[in-house]
């Protein structure tokens, strides 16, 4: 989003891994949330931001220190980022992780995903095409 309520597509180079603790994740489903639509309808500031952070999808690359998570898990993504480890994650406050932040961008064909195993949660095997909108839903618990 340029501006308000103005979307725009753009090409962008493809994700890679930055950090050891990042995946790749390529988005079978993404949504727009409520809170996308703050920034739209002028609510809020824009600042060429880059959609989404509600998703579900295929793991393609992981960072050399991810443990959790492997190639070809098919991941429900948290829309805050979190280590898991520290003492606020492992209160159960994983959106007030100390190392967090927000995804973003996930309104796009692939994804970089910082702290992949606080963050991602592999699925026991590929969903069918009906389940995958129950489980969009879960990404934004």
């Amino acid at each position: 989003m340029v501006a308000a309520g103005e979307v725009v597509v753009q090409d962008v180079p493809e994700p890679t891994i930055v950090e050891p603790t990042d995946a790749i994740v390529k988005i079978a489903a993404t949504c727009i949330c409520g809170s996308d639509l703050w920034p739209y309808r002028g609510h809020d500031a824009v600042h060429n931001q880059h959609m989404g952070h509600e998703y579900v999808g295929v793991v393609e690359a992981i960072g050399s220190e991810v443990k959790t998570i492997k190639v070809g898990d098919f991941v429900v993504g948290s829309f805050c980022l979190s280590c898991g480890e520290c003492e606020i994650c492992r209160s159960g406050y994983p959106s007030r992780c100390i190392k967090g932040g927000f995804v973003g961008g996930a309104q796009s064909e692939k994804v970089r995903i910082p702290l992949a195993d606080g963050t991602l949660v592999a699925t026991p095997a590929a969903p069918s095409a009906e389940l995958i909108p129950h489980l969009l839903a879960a990404s934004d618990v």
